[in-house]
């Protein structure tokens, strides 16, 4: 289990942040990969589907049916460094966790899934492969969208930060948009000669809020798994989300205006919302549009809900799994992020998001993963994958 925490250790120790990202920083930890499994006799290569954007792919096994084992090595930054008590790319080992970005988000499981491929190597009688990926952070629109046109696996398992009893079965969807309110100059002692657009726009986003007061027609399949996913988040980040049923609204930038006495006659804000199961991104967009009366409105990024039914034949044998061999009741969750699951789910692949870490810990300061919940997602999905056969 050492292996895996130092492998863990040396990954966090390279600055692969995304955005900014550089193609050096991106191709050196690729090469690091790609080297660790040549050394322990997989095959593999690096793959750019887009220039400055690397993949590495290795695969074990031969037969009809097979896994594909996804995870990306990109980090988002590491914000005021000052405000880190260990270095951000330290790799430290201290009391049972392993600090530094990307500890949790998820250079564990990229660890994690590099040992299972080397461990399984000569055990399974299906084809693995593993897909390391550079840009799941801005979006997987350089990696794992190509991946999925590429590859048509019957099993789709990411080994995203979920902890050793809960399954990630499902995402809420992305409805990402820029409104633009325009106004008329004036000077500022007489605002009444002008239109003030920063007015236009407020007036535009508080009514926009109300979007996440909308009803909505929940699957019933996925009913208990949302009120799941509420219990699980209050036992880790101690408060009740409630917006986990709901759009979820957040105004994240805000700009207009060229001087304090001045009518500002520009104003545009973006702002994030994230959709359950039970709307369409679609509905959600005419929604969002009917809320906004002053505005020009534009979408930054969008992506549907979506989901693998809890049912799943998969789903189901992990959830066996756990219970088996952590002696503990296993939970299926939807998160309320988005993650590259969504494009292999759009082609009906079922898809299962499983992994060492806490949702809580993902892009926070001092970052930082256990490794006894390392050694408890090797374990379980070792005998997931060896059940396969």
């Amino acid at each position: 289990m050492e292996e895996i925490s130092s492998l863990t250790s040396k990954l966090i120790q390279f600055p692969s942040i995304n955005p900014p990202t550089s193609e050096e920083s991106m191709r050196s930890i690729a090469a690091y990969i790609k080297d660790w499994f040549r050394e322990n006799g997989i095959e593999t290569r690096i793959k750019e589907y887009q220039k400055g954007w690397p993949t590495v792919i290795a695969e074990i096994g031969n037969g009809k049916k097979t896994v594909l084992i996804n995870g990306h090595f990109d980090v988002v930054p590491t914000g005021d460094e000052n405000s880190w008590k260990r270095k951000p790319f330290g790799g430290e080992i201290v009391e049972g966790k392993i600090f530094g970005r990307g500890a949790s988000d998820m250079k564990s499981g990229v660890a994690l899934a590099m040992i299972l491929l080397r461990d399984l190597a000569d055990k399974i009688n299906y084809k693995l492969i593993f897909t390391g990926v550079s840009d799941e952070e801005t979006g997987g629109f350089n990696c794992s969208r190509f991946i999925s046109q590429e590859y048509n696996p019957d099993l789709v398992l990411i080994t995203e930060p979920s902890g050793p009893s809960s399954i990630i079965v499902g995402e809420k969807g992305l409805l990402q948009l820029r409104l633009k309110a325009k106004g008329i100059p004036a000077h500022g002692s007489i605002p009444s000669m002008g239109l003030n657009a920063i007015e236009l726009l407020i007036k535009d986003l508080l009514n926009l809020s109300n979007i996440s007061k909308l009803e909505l027609n929940i699957p019933q399949e996925l009913r208990q798994i949302l009120e799941n996913t509420i219990i699980r988040l209050k036992e880790e980040l101690g408060k009740e989300l409630k917006e986990v049923k709901t759009i979820s609204f957040n105004i994240g930038l805000i700009k207009g205006g060229v001087k304090v006495n001045v009518v500002a006659d520009y104003c545009e804000a973006e702002v994030d919302m994230r959709i359950p199961p039970g709307i369409t991104f679609d509905e959600a967009y005419e929604k969002a549009k009917s809320f906004v009366n002053n505005s020009s409105v534009e979408i930054i990024q969008k992506s549907n809900p979506n989901y693998t039914s809890p049912n799943n034949e998969y789903v189901q044998k992990l959830k066996m799994v756990i219970e088996k061999k952590l002696a503990t009741k296993a939970m299926e969750m939807i998160i309320t992020g988005a993650t590259d699951g969504r494009y292999f789910r759009e082609k009906g692949i079922p898809v299962i998001i499983y992994g060492p870490g806490k949702l809580g810990q993902a892009h926070v300061y001092d970052e930082h993963v256990l490794i006894e919940d390392l050694n408890k997602c090797y374990v379980v999905l070792k005998e997931l994958l060896l059940s396969l056969n």
